[in-house]
């Protein structure tokens, strides 16, 4: 009978140490491997909103009413970065026909661990966030906006709940920001941006943005014209996906980063304890 209690207590021991071991490389090399942005990336988000653009310097800008589609779809991945195509698509949200002038096709390169821009992928060099990082702290980021073509900063303005999430919201917030000399006319081209972000902390999924965007030429100093502005915000059906995959992914990332982890890390102690103690117990005891 001792010798079976000498063989559970090595079998209960070796069990839990091989779950604190197990815990500890589950958190610190299988678990940062597979929570990367998917290989096979494909998202669909959508936007409505407002165009104004000037027609002639002697009219106001005319008013568009759009729905504007974005399309992100994987291509490869190549040294961690993810490369893929965006497709921008726009349409009248009145008369339904497609604008392609306001239409846009890139290619991307991002780091499928940070979610960083990479210098050297895609059709051209970015830097900054791609997006939100999970695990979003109370900082500012650096984010690209491609009317800008580079990034700006997202200044942490808040936490609050938007439907049902704990999300923290970010800002940005710039004016006069050159961006060229307009085509044809060579004046000077400025940028105000005002954009918006509600993003859930622990994914980093961002569940509802509006971005207001004015381009102005600069016919002489002190003087802007707008030329033209962009208001766009998520729709109710692209917020409501987003929210959804915000809260599988916080529930799925919580279990194996939080409550998976201790649990292992605990059974494994407590597991490595009783074998331990009831080795000890059932030591043969020395005779006097």
């Amino acid at each position: 009978m001792i010798w079976k209690w000498k063989a559970w207590n090595i079998v209960l021991t070796a069990l839990g140490l091989v779950l604190i071991i197990f815990s500890l490389i589950w958190l610190l090399v299988i678990f940062p491997s597979m929570n990367k942005i998917p290989a096979d990336h494909h998202e669909i988000v959508n936007f409505d909103g407002t165009y104004k653009v000037m027609i002639s310097q002697t009219q106001p800008l005319q008013e568009i009413p759009v729905n504007v589609t974005r399309e992100q779809t994987a291509i490869k991945v190549q040294d961690n970065v993810l490369i893929m195509n965006q497709t921008i698509t726009t349409t009248h949200a009145v008369a339904g026909m497609e604008l392609p002038q306001f239409g846009l096709t890139e290619e991307l390169g991002v780091d499928r661990s940070t979610r960083k821009y990479v210098p050297g992928y895609g059709d051209m060099d970015r830097s900054g966030q791609f997006c939100f990082p999970e695990g979003v702290e109370k900082k500012s980021y650096s984010v690209w906006i491609p009317t800008a073509g580079r990034p700006l900063t997202a200044n942490f303005t808040g936490e609050e709940e938007f439907h049902g999430l704990k999300v923290f919201t970010f800002k940005i917030s710039e004016s006069d920001l050159y961006i060229g000399n307009q085509t044809g006319t060579g004046l000077r081209q400025v940028l105000d941006v005002v954009t918006e972000f509600k993003v859930e902390p622990v994914s980093g999924t961002t569940v509802r943005s509006e971005s207001n965007i004015t381009i102005s030429i600069v016919p002489m100093p002190s003087v802007k014209m707008p030329v033209y502005v962009s208001s766009l915000v998520f729709t109710d059906d692209t917020i409501d996906y987003l929210v959804d995959k915000a809260s599988d992914a916080r529930t799925a990332l919580l279990w194996s980063k939080v409550y998976g982890f201790w649990l292992g890390i605990g059974l494994g102690i407590g597991l490595t304890l009783v074998g331990t103690l009831g080795a000890i117990r059932t030591r043969p005891k020395k005779v006097a």
